[in-house]
């Protein structure tokens, strides 16, 4: 038989990180649509790969 406080335990885990996972989502996704986050600047692909890689 499996131990009923580690599996409510890890239920409890894996339900904040889908509460933290949607959060951030919401979070991005309304910035995006307010016009506060840009994601499709006018910046080359090369130049994103750049500044990624230091």
């Amino acid at each position: 038989m499996a131990d009923r406080t580690a599996l409510g335990m890890i239920g409890l885990m894996l339900g904040m990180a889908t509460i933290m996972v949607a959060s951030v989502g919401a979070w991005v996704i309304s910035d995006h649509l307010s016009g506060r986050l840009q994601l499709e600047d006018s910046m080359p692909i090369s130049t994103v790969a750049a500044s990624s890689v230091r």
